[in-house]
């Protein structure tokens, strides 16, 4: 997708972003075509996508406390990710919060993560969130940052 996208631009599609909490933690966020997705991100979904990209050729660094389990031949991003210490977090195609879908035993902090990953993290910063304490996350919480 090309630079300054809206949020009617993605309905209906599946787009993937990064942020951080109050202390550094950080989350990855799955839209299902209908979850919230901020002004930052849609700025330039490229950037996120790389940095996604960047995370997951990562080494792991712990183990999913718990994951979806999906079909054969399916990659598992929520789980892959949670092995390399980010909060995972799915929507619904019909919007309404986020869900806590994978979760990892030891989470990464911010100056863990390559430099790369750590900047465009850093754009989208929820400084009164707490990921561990936050099975769910409604839209009008991400909102307001």
């Amino acid at each position: 997708m090309s630079d300054e996208a809206k949020p009617t631009d993605i309905r209906g599609f599946e787009y993937d972003w990064l942020g951080c909490d109050a202390v550094g933690k950080v989350a990855f966020f799955s839209t299902a075509g209908g979850g919230y997705a901020p002004e930052e991100f849609l700025r330039d979904t490229d950037l996120f996508e790389a940095a996604i990209d960047i995370l997951l050729a990562c080494p792991l660094t712990t183990k999913a406390r718990f994951a979806p389990q999906l079909s054969p031949g399916y990659e598992n991003t929520w789980q892959l990710l949670a092995e390399r210490g980010v909060f995972a977090y799915d929507s619904d195609p019909h919007g309404g919060p986020y869900r806590l879908v994978a979760a990892p035993e030891v989470p990464a902090s911010l100056g863990h993560l390559p430099q790369g990953v750590v900047a465009v993290v850093r754009r989208i910063h929820f400084r009164d969130l707490h990921l561990a304490d936050s099975p769910e996350i409604a839209s009008e919480r991400l909102a307001r940052r």
